[in-house]
């Protein structure tokens, strides 16, 4: 089930139409002990559920985790063991994601990595994998920020001037990806380059 394809909303024009025409979204993003869904679980939660009028709720947790939490991950996420050792499971955390999320198009940066993960964690529980429509702010940004040298979400945020907040916590990063969206929607696909005709040589 973790590995079922998304049902990713690939066209600019479509996106901006979704949300111009009062769609829900909800901005989240997950903080995990590794990178490999099916050896790492989640351990942290955020997300913030909006449309064209504003932001409508927010979503944040912590969990505790199956797993031991990697030094490294510690490092960069800043969550210890200490403080999700007395946190809600997924068992409990999941359900209230899903129906948090329930009928709204489900916005990420890099979708493809959080969405695996909060699958597996349903599969784990004997859920059905989330079948909300999904928009990647990442592939988005590729598409209209063509001459970018990086497409990271931090890099995207200081473009913007944005305010990441505390980086690589779930609810700021949700947050963030929020207002890359908004800014992305504002935006036209530039056209491509045509490539230049070759100049003639100086014997041609």
């Amino acid at each position: 089930m973790a590995n079922a394809t998304i049902r990713l909303v690939t066209s600019h024009r479509r996106i901006v139409d979704l949300y111009n025409n009062g769609a829900v979204l909800c901005a989240f993003d997950t903080e995990t002990t590794g990178i490999n869904p099916l050896h790492c679980c989640v351990i942290e939660i955020g997300a913030v559920k909006f449309n064209k009028n504003g932001i409508i709720d927010r979503f944040s947790t912590l969990i505790k985790p199956y797993y031991e939490i990697p030094e490294e991950i510690t490092k960069l996420t800043g969550i210890s063991p200490d403080m999700v050792c007395s946190c809600p499971t997924a068992g409990t955390i999941i359900p209230q994601f899903r129906e948090f999320c329930k009928d709204t198009i489900l916005l990420a940066h890099n979708a493809q990595f959080d969405v695996r993960f909060i699958d597996m964690e349903c599969e784990r529980l004997g859920y059905r994998p989330l079948l909300n429509p999904v928009i990647d702010t990442l592939r988005m940004s590729r598409i209209l920020l063509p001459d970018n040298t990086s497409w990271k979400q931090t890099s995207l945020a200081s473009q913007f001037n944005i305010d990441t907040g505390h980086a690589h916590r779930a609810a700021d990063d949700a947050n963030v990806c929020m207002q890359l969206f908004q800014r992305f929607v504002t935006m036209e696909v530039p056209k491509k380059k045509k490539p230049q005709p070759k100049q003639p040589g100086l014997f041609e």
